[in-house]
């Protein structure tokens, strides 16, 4: 079983990540389960220009065609429910939509690049809350940009011992090896592998144990072939042999199953 927990749908600048392509790509390349959330919860566009006039997307919308998209593929796709702290923020109509998403509302998702706000910013804090309350996992992106940095990511997780998050690429364009430090330090982080690569991912494994990393991709973001990259075939398959059957069984579902109750 192959349990992907970092995709999504929605076309947004240069990404053009239809649900169609998630479908077909897991069909052609054996992954069982998504954690989808929607590209379209944006907040600012690529080098935080402004969206353009007519963009139709609230956090209400965007999730609730990502939710309606799980519906329709009942029992492969879950939904990671994007959330927008800078121009929206947390409000009843945002828990309503997440409670009327049911089953199929697994975890919130930020992207502090898109949103200008770290995820240790105020404006997050009702979200955490909330996910708090619903024992809702929450999975962050982190990079080597001003809003993205990893030890902002640990420090919310730090500050919320009873929330889980994952640390989305393991610190993109960076070495990763700050962030798997910081993975390694608390039991409620975790790392994705998304655009990880496979040395660094085996590193962690190494040193913190299967049980801290999930598999995870940003399928499709370039098409229904991301998973012919040669980071994830590396992943389906020299991983196999690099670490126990037991671990690589976590890494590829097990770890997700646990953590989004799948």
């Amino acid at each position: 079983m192959i349990i992907d927990s970092h995709v999504h749908i929605g076309c947004f600048g240069r990404y053009d990540m239809k649900p169609e392509y998630v479908i077909d790509s897991m069909r052609r390349y054996g992954i069982n389960y998504s954690l989808v959330s929607p590209l379209t919860g944006v907040e600012f566009g690529p080098d935080h220009t402004p969206l353009p006039d007519d963009w139709a997307y609230d956090q209400i919308t965007a999730n609730e065609e990502a939710i309606a998209f799980a519906r329709d593929n009942d029992g492969s796709i879950g939904i990671l429910v994007w959330c927008r702290p800078f121009r929206e923020g947390f409000n009843d109509r945002f828990a309503a939509m997440v409670d009327n998403g049911g089953k199929y509302v697994k975890g919130l998702k930020f992207h502090p690049y898109y949103s200008k706000l770290p995820i240790n910013a105020p404006q997050t804090e009702p979200y955490l809350a909330f996910a708090a309350e619903r024992g809702l996992p929450v999975l962050v992106h982190s990079a080597n940009d001003e809003y993205s940095q990893p030890r902002f990511v640990y420090e919310a997780a730090k500050a919320h011992p009873e929330i889980t998050f994952i640390m989305a690429h393991v610190g993109l364009m960076t070495d990763n090896n700050e962030a798997i430090e910081l993975i390694g330090s608390l039991p409620n982080l975790y790392g994705d592998t998304a655009w990880v690569k496979p040395e660094s991912g085996l590193r962690l494994i190494q040193k913190y144990g299967a049980h801290k990393l999930l598999f995870g991709t940003d399928n499709p973001i370039d098409g229904s072939d991301t998973y012919a990259h040669p980071f994830y075939k590396t992943y389906f398959g020299d991983f196999r042999q690099w670490i126990s059957p037991d671990d690589y069984e976590l890494l590829m579902h097990g770890n997700a199953e646990r953590i989004f109750d799948i």
